[in-house]
């Protein structure tokens, strides 16, 4: 059964149709990649399914929980808050921006919601704080504070603790869009770690040749819905859709 299910996804800003009628699934250990041009929606998908945005209409199920849905009457229905919030907990998200508590050291940032909404107790927080820095490189710097650290180390800070709630889906929003070339190559290899250990992830980028790379299944959105998808070999390498050799021609070297 497929951890994520996303099936006729409608958003509106007004007048402006963002997303038309997008469905896919994510199965369990799978990572997407989700590709397009700026403006083609993908980043208002991560929010529709991260509950920052509502949908207009459609139906996301996680984890077997029906998230929304549109009903009879075509009036889009959320599930009771209690539900929304467990959905919440099993979904992590880390921002392009980083998204870090400035006033707060990275040691805090990290332990605080597994504190505060896992309730977990202060040390099992340390601990897995001090396991999670390891993992990213970061040992040393849980007294340091955001405005301290490079980009590279803020991002990775911000995936640790999107990690620190033990997500079932871990969805990334162009996490490299706001570093320069050498700190970006730092977050690829965090992201291609967690892939090698199954984590399930979805990722909008940018970065073709790590889509290509680290991805089990690449979806190409443009203007507002799914123009092609399949294996990074099939989209990337024998693409049959005119749009998307379109959109791949740059970037090929």
């Amino acid at each position: 059964m497929a951890i994520l299910e996303v099936k006729n996804i409608a958003k509106n800003f007004g007048e402006f149709k963002v997303l038309k009628d997008i469905s896919f699934n994510v199965e369990q250990g799978q990572v997407v990649a989700i590709i397009g041009p700026s403006g083609s929606g993908k980043s208002t998908l991560l929010r529709c399914i991260n509950q920052l945005e509502k949908a207009d209409s459609g139906e996301i199920t996680v984890d077997g929980t029906k998230m929304m849905y549109t009903n009879e009457n075509g009036k889009t229905v959320y599930a009771p808050k209690k539900d929304l919030r467990d959905i919440r907990l099993k979904i992590g998200l880390v921002f392009q921006n980083f998204n870090l508590f400035p006033h707060f050291n990275v040691l805090h940032n990290i332990t605080e919601a597994p504190v505060h909404v896992l309730k977990m107790s202060k040390e099992q927080a340390k601990l897995q704080a001090a396991d999670l820095l390891e993992k990213m490189g970061l040992t040393g710097k849980e007294k340091a504070y955001p405005c301290e650290l490079s980009g590279g180390q803020q991002q990775r800070v911000s995936i640790a603790r999107a990690l620190a709630l033990k997500p079932k889906i871990l969805f990334f929003d162009e996490p490299t869009s706001a570093l320069d070339p050498e700190l970006t190559g730092e977050i690829l290899k965090v992201i291609k770690e967690l892939a090698k250990e199954k984590m399930t992830m979805v990722i909008v980028t940018h970065e073709m040749a790590f889509a290509r790379d680290v991805a089990n299944h690449v979806i190409f959105m443009d203007e507002g819905v799914i123009v092609e998808e399949g294996a990074p070999d099939e989209v990337f390498g024998n693409t049959q859709n005119e749009r998307t050799k379109q959109f791949l021609s740059r970037f090929k070297q």
